[in-house]
């Protein structure tokens, strides 16, 4: 005989009344079966749902990570642009300095590139080795690459600005210095003392004179600013230039002078013409370099034959 089970079934909004109901022992494993294999279907859906979870966390993870390393990446860049511009002044300076310096042109491209070594890193082409590997020393070595090159090329920025400085004063100095012959001739009579040829007695002649064909050019020695064009008493025609840097030059005996007073000149400029004025034996161009108002000879500043 099949065994039967009795439910019994309270209900709460009528205390005291109980129902049962009666149900066979299949009917009653059948609903046991249900609730083990919904209990069983339940773990296995929680437990999928936490893998779900786990898998959504390590994607957001992932994604958090991907924006960190973007992130770094757009920094670089930027670091990189700004090398780039130093780079560029740098070359610049360079071009300059070589210029002020007379070692040529400019560089050849091939030749821009700074003198580097060491360890090459990419973080374009590298982001999937750094991604997987999770090295992070990957990044700290291309910090520092980068923050030592910029440093580096700042340092030989300013070096370079203060070598074109001192180039530049150099230069200036160099053009303003008496060094070319104002006139084509010959030595007649040199700096120090002499025989005057009016007096006969021994004088000391604080010039050079050099003879040469009447009306011959006169130039200038050096750049500068003419700050006297006239007539001065033995002297004749007089044009005196004053070159900055303590220098000052007298051209006299000219037949005419070509300058006015406050005029600006450069090196090798026409500035009178020979002549025979003022006490003079001959055609001729008295010319005397001062250094700090002392007459010096001239001859220790003329680069090249006459």
């Amino acid at each position: 005989m099949k065994k039967k089970y009795t439910v019994m079934i309270f209900d709460e909004s009528r205390l005291g009344e109980v129902k049962t109901r009666k149900f066979s022992g299949s009917v009653v494993a059948g609903v046991l079966a249900f609730s083990a294999v919904f209990a069983a279907v339940s773990c296995v859906g929680f437990y999928k749902l936490s893998e779900i979870s786990k898998e959504k966390e390590v994607l957001l993870t992932y994604k958090s990570e991907n924006e960190k390393l973007k992130n770094q990446i757009a920094g670089y860049e930027n670091q990189m642009v700004v090398i780039n511009d130093k780079l560029a002044s740098v070359v610049e300076l360079e071009e300059k300095v070589r210029g002020l310096a007379s070692l040529g042109g400019k560089i050849s491209s091939e030749k821009k590139q700074l003198a580097m070594g060491g360890k090459e890193l990419d973080p374009v082409t590298d982001i999937t080795k750094a991604n997987e590997q999770k090295d992070k020393d990957y990044f700290k070595d291309l910090s520092n690459t980068l923050s030592s090159l910029g440093t580096d090329l700042e340092k030989r920025a300013m070096s370079l600005s203060e070598l074109a400085d001192i180039l530049e004063k150099q230069k200036l100095v160099l053009s303003s210095t008496p060094s070319i012959w104002p006139a084509s001739g010959w030595i007649s009579s040199r700096f120090g003392y002499r025989i005057s040829p009016f007096t006969g007695r021994r004088v000391f002649h604080e010039g050079l004179d050099i003879a040469s064909k009447y009306g011959a050019p006169i130039r200038a020695a050096a750049k500068g600013t003419v700050i006297f064009s006239g007539r001065k008493n033995g002297y004749g025609k007089v044009v005196i230039i004053d070159h900055g840097f303590g220098y000052m030059t007298k051209y006299a005996h000219n037949s005419n002078n070509l300058v006015q007073a406050g005029q600006k000149v450069s090196k090798g400029d026409r500035i009178a013409l020979v002549g025979n004025t003022g006490r003079s034996t001959g055609p001729h161009v008295h010319y005397e370099v001062l250094v700090n108002g002392v007459p010096v000879n001239p001859t220790r500043f003329i680069v090249g034959a006459r």
